[in-house]
């Protein structure tokens, strides 16, 4: 329970709350551009995807479970227990001696952000009234846009000026300032509630979604073995599934899939976070591989689609809403949504000599910008229209909506580096490490001019395709926006979870 703060006390509550919202938004963001140079630094480029998928995946499924502990123990104690282990995770990726244990800190850093979210949102709902929550969450969203928005270019600038290591440093202070501004001004009486923790089902669920992703992303060494490692995934994931049926409080409520409109925005939610991972993990890559931009061009690319996501995201909520309907908006994204993946798909269609050119080097661009516009409206017509129908129940909703955009994330990195390393093992075999020799600078200007082409036409190629996995996302997330209610705002009728 939270004591009565005064307003200039308060403000310094949110503060520490926002910086400490930013600290785990903008890790999302600021390690895409900067993961190429990392791994041609540590070797082991077909970990790439690993590194990010290890991040989201434990912070997705840690989520629920911190939910549940700020209940029992008190919000400031369990968001600093999350906090500890984020910054130490931090600390341990600058210091990472090979990719292997970069995607192990990038875990334990996902282990602690996952906290971060879910607490601090909680936090400056207990400390503000109703009306003046509304008024500050406006400056909320803003965090999301901004750390999408420098966190790319800010991390190319790092890696081509100073470190890479720094990246993962750069959260240090601004964790620590966090925790010492809601040690001494946030006050709270913890409220003693009988909760249920389903510890049990988070590490099934964890258990199978690891091996699955182990099996897409190391399909190419495992071999075989990828058989029966996906039948054991999803033997755990029946096992998950029957444990949440008899669990008196679930990791996952079943209901939550058989209401139209929450099904409609979890479904969609998986879709934009496959897609997003498609361009900011791998459209960097082929930005620096191929086209031979910086690390600094590829990070303003990624910048400009983040821009395009809030802009978007105000225009359909401020206008396209409230004068037509949910669907309407979510319909016309998903149009411009699929319209910006067969855009990125098709850049296997451009010669090389041809891509080259100034004004073809855009199309990239305009296909990072198009996708995240129609991730602003799609998202937006969604989340809105989610907690509108969830009602007393928005809590649970929204975090659902949360791990299912980590998941469509995490198995979207997964499925597009085995695409990738597969891809490349077919195009290029017996080459080692193909696109790390195009990303190094040195290595890249020594090759002959014919084995030069050769590397690009394949890198390209095998980049193209995972672009095609990406469109398939968009596709995915577009379709679920004929679900979406054709009401406008304020119109939906308020759902128990028990509706279907």
């Amino acid at each position: 329970m939270t004591t009565e703060l005064p307003p200039a006390q308060r403000r310094l509550v949110f503060a520490a709350c926002v910086a400490a919202l930013f600290t785990a938004a903008v890790e999302g963001t600021i390690v895409a551009t900067a993961m190429p140079t990392i791994a041609a630094d540590l070797g082991g480029f077909s970990l790439l995807a690993w590194v990010f998928a290890a991040y989201m995946l434990t912070q997705a499924v840690t989520i629920p479970i911190y939910g549940r502990m700020a209940d029992l123990y008190g919000r400031k104690r369990v968001l600093f227990v999350g906090l500890g282990i984020f910054l130490v995770g931090c600390v341990l990726c600058g210091f990472a001696p090979n990719m292997l244990m970069l995607v192990v800190f990038r875990a334990l850093q996902g282990i602690g952000a996952g906290a971060v979210m879910p607490v601090t949102l909680t936090i400056v709902g207990d400390a503000y009234p109703s009306l003046e929550r509304v008024r500050v969450q406006p400056y909320i969203a803003s965090v999301f846009a901004s750390s999408s928005i420098v966190g790319p270019v800010l991390g190319a600038f790092i890696v081509q000026n100073v470190s890479w290591q720094l990246i993962f440093w750069f959260n240090i202070p601004i964790g620590l300032l966090a925790i010492i501004l809601l040690a001494r001004f946030y006050k709270e009486t913890p409220r003693v509630v009988k909760h249920s923790i389903d510890i049990a089902g988070a590490l099934l669920l964890m258990a199978s979604i690891t091996g699955i992703l182990l099996a897409l992303l190391q399909a190419d060494t495992l071999g075989w073995w990828v058989v029966p490692l996906v039948m054991a995934s999803v033997l755990v994931f029946f096992l998950f599934l029957r444990i949440e049926k008899r669990s008196p409080e679930p990791l996952l409520p079943s209901a939550l899939w058989r209401n139209r409109t929450l099904f409609a925005c979890n479904v969609g939610s998986f879709g934009i976070g496959g897609a997003l991972m498609g361009v900011g993990a791998f459209l960097p890559t082929y930005l620096q591989a191929v086209m031979g931009n910086t690390v600094l061009e590829s990070g303003i690319a990624l910048s400009i689609m983040s821009f395009s996501w809030p802009l978007a995201a105000t225009i359909s909520s401020r206008v396209v809403m409230v004068r037509t309907s949910y669907r309407t908006s979510a319909v016309t994204g998903g149009i411009v949504i699929v319209a910006g993946g067969l855009a990125l798909a098709a850049l296997a269609a451009i010669p090389l000599e041809i891509s080259a050119h100034v004004l073809w080097g855009w199309w990239p661009i305009a296909a990072a910008f198009l996708i995240g516009a129609g991730m602003g409206m799609m998202n937006s017509a969604q989340h809105i229209s989610m907690q509108e129908a969830a009602g007393a129940y928005r809590g649970i909703a929204t975090a659902t909506q949360q791990f299912t955009r980590q998941v469509g994330g995490s198995f979207g990195t997964a499925v597009m580096g085995a695409v990738l390393n597969l891809s490349l093992a077919t195009k290029l075999p017996g080459v080692r490490d193909p696109v790390e020799t195009m990303m190094d600078p040195a290595l890249r200007a020594n090759l002959p001019a014919a084995d030069l082409s050769i590397l690009n036409i394949g890198v390209s190629d095998s980049l193209s395709n995972v672009f095609w996995v990406t469109l398939l996302f968009t596709i995915l997330a577009a379709a679920t926006g004929w679900l979406v209610p054709n009401v406008k705002p304020g119109k939906l009728h308020e759902h128990t979870l028990e509706d279907a």
